[in-house]
């Protein structure tokens, strides 16, 4: 950008030099010649002024060259911001997210926010858990790459209690299934083949195309964008459903609720986790065995 400014500066320059240096070698004037241009000059023959009507030839001259000169300056004056501002952006690059119709800066405070959070109980010492440092890479996205690779930790906190809301929900359908079913669906007490018997059944299919439009609607309202980089306008997990009023309540202490929730949905996680793993290795859970433990491809042997 800045090497094509300087040269239209320098061709402007250019302009400024006096015309009569683009005027080649003639051969010596005639006094006719001389007479003629003492006339067009405004000199009379003794070398006194005379008048003219017609505009005057210096004058143009030097109003161009004048004029060619400021257009100089005024390019050199641009060529030299602008490379100012080249330079100090490729120093100091700047991070910018675009939210909606406005640009976010992002800044570090990643590991700071995860201190404040609720979280920490007696299991750790009162102190935040984070032995592999998740909670610290934001922050390092500023110090190495600067590319905003690592999530911050709200969006962290959101996933995490997203995952085990699902996964509370998930536990209690396996374990209450084996027992009963809901009267006019599938009656597969199997929770590994329920999911194809539902698709199966007209009136399960509607039943998963309710929860699927339902799970969209509040992912699209709810959308957590912002908390990549720590700008959510909500706390994590906050999706303002409370139909009990339970946070409106004497002597709730939402504190303790939300640090419940987390420990039961981190809970249920690992209970997931292990019905899968006693789906495919039968045995390997303790408490669990029979519950329509098998393998595929032992179940198909048999």
């Amino acid at each position: 950008m800045a090497p094509s400014l300087s040269t239209a500066a320098l061709s402007a320059a250019v302009l400024c030099v006096p015309s009569t240096a683009f005027v080649g070698p003639a051969a010596a004037p005639s006094a006719g010649s001389s007479r003629t241009l003492r006339e067009a000059s405004g000199l009379g023959t003794s070398g006194t002024a005379v008048s003219s009507s017609a505009p005057s030839v210096s004058f143009g001259l030097g109003a161009g060259s004048a004029g060619a000169c400021l257009a100089a300056a005024a390019a050199v004056a641009l060529a030299r911001r602008r490379g100012g501002v080249f330079r100090r952006v490729m120093d100091k690059p700047q991070l910018v997210f675009t939210a909606g119709f406005e640009d976010v800066v992002p800044e570090p405070g990643s590991e700071k926010a995860f201190g404040a959070m609720v979280g920490a109980d007696v299991e750790t010492g009162g102190e935040p858990w984070d032995p592999l440092g998740f909670s610290k890479l934001y922050d390092r996205n500023f110090d190495f790459n600067g590319v905003m690779v690592y999530p911050h930790v709200q969006w962290l906190r959101e996933a995490e209690i997203k995952h085990g809301r699902v996964c509370m929900l998930a536990f209690v359908g396996m374990c209450v299934q084996q027992a009963y079913q809901i009267p006019g669906l599938p009656q597969e007490p199997d929770w590994v083949k329920a999911l194809d018997a539902c698709y199966s059944d007209p009136v399960a299919q509607l039943g998963l195309v309710q929860i699927s439009v339902f799970a969209m609607v509040v992912e699209g309202r709810f959308y957590p964008g912002e908390a990549w980089y720590g700008e959510m306008g909500r706390e994590p997990g906050d999706l303002g459903f409370d139909p009990l009023k339970f946070a409106k309540r004497p002597n709730f202490d939402l504190k303790k609720k939300q640090l419940s929730e987390l420990k039961n949905g981190r809970l249920a996680m690992i209970g997931v986790a292990s019905m899968f793993a006693n789906h495919v290795i039968p045995g390997s859970v303790p408490f669990l065995t029979g519950s329509y433990a098998v393998r595929p491809d032992v179940e198909s042997a048999s």
